[in-house]
């Protein structure tokens, strides 16, 4: 639901909501946000939802380009493309009846949908999108046509102790419409299908994108850039000191009340808690267009002229009408039967049926005892319709085909008839009644149209002659390498207006009556494939199409490998590869995701506890590949070594103090200056201090660290200890 309280008649507002796919050089996001859903077996639904201004020159992005990163060390695991799934334009909403909103008030969505597969990490991931740019005329930014927006999310990972998780989405679309110098009240909550508590706060839109490079591809990396605010305004005043905003943590209620005129950038973040522990948080962000409202407010009946094709008072004595007033709310109708006091509507458009032939005097009244408010009167003259038709002649082949038509309804004497038959019928328009011999020289449907007039009265109607074509046959297959099995997935490119009978041959003794059949070709080989199609209605048909040697089928390899040993522990890493794969010319282990080696006969050391899945892929002679998975257990045991020393000098040697330790929980690694302040903190073991703090470089000394964490066991440990910090 939509909450809105007005409390005045002048200025507009209008609300766009964050994020559209931006062309290079028209066309402006306004918003936009990202959410996903836990599907199980490590798979998630994930939703974009884009807005942008309508009319841009340049489309949506097709296809969506989203980036995967590993919250380990922000790294990119891959892109994924995402289908432009078509937009439509969203309605503008917005109920003072005294007020004309702008015109130009125009946004569209659409809505991106993918399922991803994310295997499990101890820090889970980021999903992010960037696109540029914001329109130049923004207030409260620095260098506004420049700013892009980044849409971004995240997955938690194993570390937080949640393996499923579904993250919070909003649940309503701000009204695109309101008057200023009243407040705005909206709800603007969301909804978590874990029931995990969201809380709510303003925030500073993230940065994406540029003129040089609209689209990254891929997604910069965490963490973002935040957009510059223009001096005079932040997050927490996005209007400026005299245009108040505060947002609900809790409920998400958000009152605003601003008072300047233009467009305003507002951040909105949910942050998602489980236990008390954060899980993902999701930022959203509006344009705010404030306006001065243009009072006007006008009656309008669109003339009974302009109800209809033809120009005619014979149409009847039931008229729709059509209302083209502007400005108003509610409606009075008065139909203008003098005898009839009950003879009016309230509706916006209503149908009313005369009692007789005539004409009458229809009056509409806008916002009636209102004090905006507007009238008009028009002249309606009703008589009994005029109705004709015709019934269709059966479809006929193209080959051949003659048409005979014969016009019917309730005309009297020495009526005008006039036939439309189009430009593909010899001959193309008749003026008798009923028509014969006529011929279409293509396949298609054509709309006929017969017309009579009869005095003042027009009648009319269509209907669609259907001539068949004659049956093509055609089929194809995608090219390829085929490896045994080999799954061919046929496309029957064989057309007509009628059913077809298939009859295909695979020429591996086997076939199909399927109109796109799938074969599985188990042996290598060099297939024959033929089709045969058959029409029995329409026009009948009898068609072969075989392709020699269409399908080459190549053997496959084997992949098959040994690890010994299999299980292990913290002290006894090292894991032997020895290869059994059958039949390949090409070999490859990947121990990790980035470590992998073309030996045939390898060693490898896990430092980390817990399973890991090595796998081999092996490739012959023909290209043909194959894989096979193993799986590495070492035992869980904490390690744990500290440097004394690191000299961040700009060689790359040594840059970086950071601990050495695997198989804990819960880590934090922190370091102090000799006067006790926190010049670096982390909760990533893969992370460390590199000597700066706040974008500086820290003097040469002795510094305190303080590691903390829960062991292989549980166990909560705390080490203490200096570091030497040389140039």
């Amino acid at each position: 639901m939509r909450f809105l309280t007005l409390f005045f008649n002048r200025i507009i507002i209008v609300i766009f909501v964050a994020f559209t796919a931006i062309p290079i050089y028209a066309g402006h996001i306004v918003g936009g946000e990202i959410y996903y859903d836990c599907l199980g077996d490590d798979n998630y639904g994930v939703t974009i939802k884009v807005y942008r201004e309508c009319g841009a020159q340049a489309p949506y992005d097709s296809p969506l380009i989203l980036g995967i990163f590993n919250n380990t060390n922000n790294s990119l695991v891959r892109t994924e493309n995402v289908s432009f799934p078509g937009s439509e334009v969203l309605p503008v909403e917005f109920n003072n009846p005294c007020v004309q909103p702008p015109g130009n008030i125009c946004i569209e969505e659409a809505i991106y949908r993918r399922i991803i597969n994310l295997p499990p990490t101890p820090d889970g991931y980021t999903l992010s999108y960037q696109r540029c740019c914001r329109a130049p005329n923004i207030v409260n930014l620095a260098n506004a046509e420049e700013e892009g927006l980044t849409l971004t999310t995240t997955v938690p990972g194993t570390n937080s102790g949640v393996t499923c998780n579904s993250s919070p989405r909003f649940t309503n679309f701000p009204p695109l419409v309101l008057c200023n110098n009243q407040e705005l009240v909206f709800d603007h909550s969301g909804e978590d299908p874990d029931g995990d508590e969201i809380v709510y706060e303003l925030c500073t839109p993230y940065h994406g994108g540029s003129f040089t490079n609209p689209l990254p591809n891929p997604p910069t990396a965490p963490s973002y850039q935040e957009i510059v605010w223009e001096n005079g305004f932040s997050e927490t005043e996005p209007f400026g000191a005299n245009g108040p905003i505060n947002l609900n943590p809790t409920s998400g209620m958000l009152n605003a009340s601003p008072l300047m005129l233009g467009q305003y950038v507002v951040g909105i973040m949910a942050r998602e808690f489980r236990n008390g522990v954060l899980l993902s948080e999701t930022r959203r962000d509006f344009v705010f267009t404030v306006f001065n409202c243009n009072i006007t407010l006008q009656a309008g009946i669109v003339a009974q002229e302009e109800l209809s094709t033809f120009v005619s008072f014979c149409q009847g004595l039931t008229i729709n009408f059509e209302n083209s007033s502007f400005g108003g709310s509610n409606y009075f109708w008065d139909f203008g039967v003098d005898d009839d006091p009950n003879a009016t509507s309230t509706s916006f458009q209503p149908s009313f049926t005369f009692p007789e032939p005539g004409s009458y005097d229809v009056t509409l009244i806008v916002n009636p005892n209102w004090p905006c408010s507007d009238t008009l009167t028009k002249t309606f003259i009703v008589n009994e319709s005029l109705d004709v038709w015709f019934d269709v002649p059966p479809s006929q082949c193209v080959t051949g085909n003659s048409f005979d038509f014969e016009a019917q309804g309730n005309y009297e004497d020495n009526p005008s008839f006039f036939w439309d038959f189009g430009q593909n019928a010899s001959p193309n328009s008749s003026e008798i009644s009923n028509p014969t011999n006529i011929v279409y020289n293509s396949a298609g449907l054509f709309p006929i149209t017969l017309t009579v007039e009869e005095g003042d009265c027009i009648g009319s109607f269509t209907d669609s002659l259907l001539v068949y074509q004659e049956p093509t046959i055609a089929f194809d297959i995608e090219e390829g390498l085929y490896c045994a099995p080999f799954i061919a997935l046929f496309e029957n490119l064989s057309a007509a207006d009628t059913p077809l009978n298939y009859l295909w041959d695979f020429g591996d003794g086997t076939t199909s009556s399927q109109q796109n059949p799938v074969h599985v070709y188990e042996e290598p080989g060099i297939y024959n494939v033929s089709l045969a199609v058959t029409s029995t209605q329409g026009c009948t048909a009898e068609l072969f199409l075989e392709k020699p040697g269409l399908i080459e089928v190549f053997p496959s390899p084997t992949a098959a490998f040994t690890v010994d040993p299999e299980e292990t522990t913290a002290f006894q890493t090292e894991i032997t590869f020895e290869d059994e794969s059958i039949d390949s010319e090409q070999h490859f282990y990947f121990f990790t995701e980035t470590d992998s080696t073309e030996e045939r006969t390898a060693t490898w050391n896990y430092h980390e506890g817990g399973s890991h899945r090595p796998f081999q892929v092996v490739i012959n002679e023909y290209g043909c590949r194959d894989t096979a998975f193993r799986t590495v257990f070492v035992a869980p045991q904490t390690t744990l070594y500290i440097p004394n020393a690191f000299t961040p000098d700009g060689d790359d040697i040594n840059p970086v103090f950071k601990p050495v330790v695997y198989d804990v929980d819960d880590y934090e690694f922190i370091v102090y200056n000799r006067w006790g302040k926190e010049v670096y903190r982390t909760g990533k073991t893969s992370e460390g201090w590199d000597g700066t703090h706040n974008g500086k470089e820290s003097p040469v000394g002795v510094y305190v660290w303080l590691v903390r964490f829960r062991n292989d066991q549980q166990i909560f440990e705390q080490h203490l200890g200096h570091v030497s910090l040389i140039r």
